[in-house]
């Protein structure tokens, strides 16, 4: 005779119990990467075992930060320089250049960085006055015109003087724009014509605002893009990484009320303000 009702429910239990199971299991996480730049390379280390990608470790490294005597240079870009070498994600063989319109020698220039890069130290490195002369060491100034491409490409021969005597095979560029944006396009034609390297990669870094509305923005990466490849251009907005932002991104697409809500269908604009205990005293440029 056929089970009963009650004896199939009691047999199918097991197997929805089984299938809800095998639905929800959680996949095991991936395992870290075995290798890490630091302490691994407590300076600089063999790139023996260091993946692919990091095998610029082995060449020469130019960083041109242009507007280097301002704000944003100073408060951000440096430090985070900094903590790339001490890291051990600088070649051994690097120089940082900065280039600005202000007057400045070497040595000045160095004295003006210390205390935004003391401001690192957080007590855990013995040897953390050391390393940042040794980081300052690499950290030349040069003068000149963001439009000037006669300047950019003395700076260049400059360049390649360092290049050459480190006795690297292939030395690679990167150009850090801490500029307002009406000079990005004269810049990167400056670039272009004067002190590009033909021996390693080239990368522009540009960093926000990208003009001053949604027109402008579009122009602006238009051109970038008629002087430069893509794949030589990073766009970068270093306030898109700040914990509280961060978080929001977190609590859309982790809760399933808001996650089809907050979406460009449905939001017009996003404001997002930073009460901070100064002014705009150095970036009021950049903001006008």
């Amino acid at each position: 005779p056929p089970p009963s009702t009650g004896a199939r429910q009691r047999s199918a239990a097991p197997r929805t119990h089984a299938f809800l199971a095998q639905r929800t299991r959680v996949r095991p996480r991936r395992p870290p990467r075995a290798w890490h730049p630091h302490p691994s390379l407590p300076v600089h280390g063999t790139m023996a075992s260091a993946p692919q990608f990091l095998d610029y470790l082995e060449d020469h490294l130019s960083v041109v930060v242009l507007g280097a005597s301002g704000d944003l240079a100073k408060k951000k870009t440096y430090p985070s320089l900094m903590d790339l070498d001490m890291a051990g994600m600088l070649p051994e063989a690097s120089v940082i250049v900065g280039f600005a319109r202000s007057a400045k020698a070497d040595e000045e220039f160095r004295e003006s960085l210390r205390p935004y890069l003391r401001k690192r130290d957080d007590g855990k490195r013995s040897d953390f006055e050391a390393r940042m002369e040794r980081f300052l060491a690499r950290c030349f100034y040069r003068r000149g015109q963001y439009d000037d491409a006669t300047t950019f490409a003395t700076v260049s021969e400059e360049m390649a003087g360092w290049e050459a005597s480190s006795g690297k095979a292939r030395a690679s560029r990167v150009f850090y724009f801490a500029l307002p944006p009406n000079v990005f396009l004269s810049s990167a034609s400056a670039i272009k014509s004067s002190m590009l390297t033909s021996t390693g990669f080239n990368r522009l870094i540009v960093e926000k605002p990208f003009g001053h509305d949604y027109a402008s923005a579009e122009e602006l990466a238009t051109r970038l893009g008629e002087l430069h490849p893509e794949d030589r251009l990073y766009r970068i907005d270093h306030y898109l990484g700040k914990e509280m932002v961060q978080n929001l991104m977190a609590m859309r697409f982790g809760n399933m009320l808001f996650a089809p809500v907050w979406h460009r269908n449905f939001i017009n604009t996003v404001q997002i303000t930073f009460k901070e205990d100064f002014g705009t005293e150095g970036p009021g440029g950049y903001l006008s």
